[in-house]
């Protein structure tokens, strides 16, 4: 009953750390999955951590098998210990069909977890630009509006479906008196995000340049967005956004924080962009 006892707590083990570490990597994007990860896993850091200042210099995290195997024995103590005060009690035979049933639970609930995390992490992701150049096509009408409405709400520069940004506030919430829109306006471009695809709204530069964002990723320190920017200007100003300042039909920067963006021509004035930090 001992081995049985002691698969069971490996399995619960090493299943755990692994579904853990997948959902890192598949939506640590998010901060909320990104925070939980790091804290489950942080017993295994700390671990290989201590590890390497006993022994000396160790190099120990090119790769994160030492902190999953360290978090695998971890977990899997923890688990024999629950495992043995719970059955301590059945019969040998009493105790093998459970073992088994309970394999077959545990392996079965990691697959379907497994698979849930990969379709919520392609869910997640960022729109391909084949897919964003489709959504042009299909809603340009409705960013051209758009695009009018922000020329008029001149005092406005970021609207989103929670709040909005005038150019002396950005403190939310403000009485609807001082939104700088009236709430049927708001509505509107609520509307209109929404047929689009705009999970984050829209925002506008000193430039008066006017970023449509599909996509938004990231944690406190790092981020990322994605989606349309219309350039009122081309080439006017160093300051401006870069497909807008360098009216090209393609570039890339980064600069060497990591920070940086990406472009290319949709029709005159209208790009596909991407940025990050």
């Amino acid at each position: 009953m001992l081995k049985y006892r002691i698969y069971i707590a490996l399995l619960i083990g090493v299943c755990f750390t692994a579904t853990t570490f997948w959902v890192l990597v598949s939506l640590g994007s998010g901060l909320a999955a990104g925070m939980m990860g790091i804290a489950v896993l942080m017993p295994g850091i700390g671990a290989v951590g201590l590890v390497a200042g006993l022994f000396g210099p160790v190099r120990c995290c090119e790769s994160p098998l030492p902190m999953l195997v360290a978090n695998g024995l971890i977990y899997s103590s923890v688990a024999f210990l629950l495992t043995w005060g719970l059955t301590s009690g059945l019969q040998e035979i009493r105790f093998r069909r459970f073992a088994r049933s309970f394999i077959l639970v545990v392996v079965a609930t990691t697959a379907l977890t497994w698979g849930g995390v990969w379709a919520l992490g392609r869910a997640w992701a960022a729109p391909s630009d084949e897919a964003l150049a489709v959504r042009f096509k299909q809603h340009r009408g409705d960013l051209e509006i758009l695009v009018s409405m922000t020329r008029e709400d001149l005092e406005v520069i970021r609207v989103a479906d929670t709040f909005i940004w005038r150019k002396d506030s950005a403190a939310w919430p403000r009485p609807e008196s001082e939104w700088g829109i009236t709430k049927e306006r708001w509505n509107e471009y609520r509307r209109l995000f929404r047929k689009v695809g705009l999970a984050a709204g829209l925002a506008k530069d000193t430039q008066s340049n006017i970023y449509f964002i599909s996509h938004t990723e990231g944690t406190v320190v790092h981020g990322a967005s994605k989606g349309f920017v219309y350039c009122e200007r081309t080439g006017a100003s160093g300051s401006a956004y870069l497909p807008c300042a360098e009216s090209q039909d393609s570039g890339k920067h980064e600069d060497g924080k990591g920070e940086g963006s990406e472009y290319h021509r949709l029709v005159e004035h209208w790009y596909i962009y991407s940025d990050w930090d």
